[in-house]
């Protein structure tokens, strides 16, 4: 019993002398608040309204989990715009494709576009408009993000 308390109480003591010698880390560097501002559509349809909408709110997701794991520089906000120029659906038989062709801007200057064309079944439509969209927002926020990195620092 009693060596069991002393043991536990050399270790508490190693414990806080180790926290007490040990340097604190330096300043967490901070990330940059990125802002999805806008998504517009190039040419909007009255008639596709409720899909324009639905691919919107991707496009605003999808940025937005990008923007979590990639790096935009030092601290700060980082305002980004979308136009989504055409998300077009070409039906081939057994088969159909879908294409997005999207725009982004960083406030301030930058500009990356991506265009991509993904096949699939005309059953899973939505699914690979879904995945269309997304993969083309990863890869503009990529690009936006090398953009807004290579930027001089203010002050």
């Amino acid at each position: 019993m009693v060596r069991i308390r002393r043991r536990t109480s050399l270790l508490a003591f190693l414990g806080g002398l180790l926290l007490v010698l040990v340097p604190a880390p330096a300043e967490a560097k901070g990330k940059a608040k990125v802002e999805v501002a806008a998504v517009d559509w190039k040419s909007p349809k009255e008639a596709e309204k409720a899909r324009e909408k639905r691919l919107s709110t991707e496009v605003r997701r999808a940025a937005q989990r990008s923007a979590k794991s990639l790096d935009f520089g030092p601290p700060g906000r980082v305002e980004i715009s979308f136009v989504v120029v055409d998300v077009g659906i070409e039906k081939l038989g057994d088969i159909v494709r879908v294409s997005c062709t999207l725009v982004g801007r960083l406030k301030g200057g930058g500009r990356a576009r991506s265009k991509l064309r993904f096949g699939g079944k005309p059953e899973d439509l939505k699914k690979l408009e879904k995945q269309v969209v997304v993969a083309a927002t990863d890869g503009v926020m990529v690009r936006l993000s090398e953009m807004a990195r290579a930027r001089p620092t203010e002050g």
